[in-house]
């Protein structure tokens, strides 16, 4: 039992930043990326009416913003690697702004999930993958709440034909366990802030563990951008936020080529 005797009381203040913190590591998560760096084409006037119905002051999670895109002549991959990431960018501005309040990003975020797990469904499992399709595990650790990035480049890798396992919050015995049971051509573990790169550094060396050398370990997200020295601190082979480019600094060949074009249908 630790001892809690002389222990200061929990500050109200430290738990509401670090919930805003949270929030803000998962709207600005570095999946939500520039545009340019999605390779698909946004119109402004179509983003901000996107942006208009993800955050309508009702309580539904249903929206018509994807019908209206569509209408328009926009493909899934475009709303999910082009729309989708610049919603989520755009409200974490807005809030950084003071232009939104906490709980209407958070209602955008809970629409945006929602549509990019819709869109995503017909690859949700291995059915239209490849019998020899590469294996990919992509984590979010259990401390981190940046969902949205981890579920955008879980979308973009399957629709590559890549089988892709995503361990979302949970704990380091269920990854490790996942590891073991499987081989995998490359894991990618997903970090907010440089603050958390201790707790990633223990688990890239627990899985390397479990794994052995042989399979390549990338580090995503928001603290790739700020932090020069990730691999150093970390112990990971790479570090990169584009799913593309961790693929192919692993050596690992997608079955299906990315789509660039904005229209492009899936």
């Amino acid at each position: 039992m630790h001892d809690t005797r002389g222990a200061l009381p929990p500050d109200p203040g430290q738990a509401r930043h670090d919930e805003v913190e949270s929030l803000a590591a998962q709207v600005l998560s570095a999946l939500a990326q520039r545009s340019g760096q999605s390779g698909h084409a946004i119109d402004e006037a179509m983003l901000n009416r996107f942006c208009s119905d993800i955050l309508k002051g009702d309580k539904s999670l249903r929206t018509d913003a994807v019908a209206e895109l569509q209408r328009k002549g926009v493909g899934v991959s475009a709303i999910l690697d082009g729309y989708i990431p610049a919603a989520a960018r755009e409200l974490g501005e807005r809030w950084c702004r003071d232009e939104l309040s906490f709980a209407d990003v958070t209602i955008g975020s809970a629409r945006l999930q929602a549509i990019m797990r819709e869109l995503s469904a017909p690859w949700v499992t291995d059915a239209m993958t490849p019998a020899d399709a590469p294996n990919v595990m992509l984590i979010v650790p259990l401390e981190e709440f940046h969902t949205l990035g981890g579920m955008t480049a879980t979308s973009q890798l399957r629709r590559m034909g890549i089988s892709v396992c995503l361990c979302l919050g949970q704990t380091e015995d269920e990854i490790l366990e996942k590891v073991a049971a499987r081989r995998f051509d490359m894991i990618a573990i997903s970090v907010s802030c440089r603050h958390k790169l201790d707790s990633a550094r223990r688990l890239v060396g627990q899985i390397r563990a479990a794994c052995g050398e042989g399979v390549p370990i990338v580090i995503g997200g928001r603290v790739v951008e700020g932090t020069e020295d990730v691999c150093a601190l970390t112990g990971a082979d790479h570090a990169t936020v584009d799913p593309r480019e961790a693929l192919k600094l692993c050596g690992v060949r997608a079955p299906v080529p990315a789509p660039n074009d904005r229209l492009a249908r899936i």
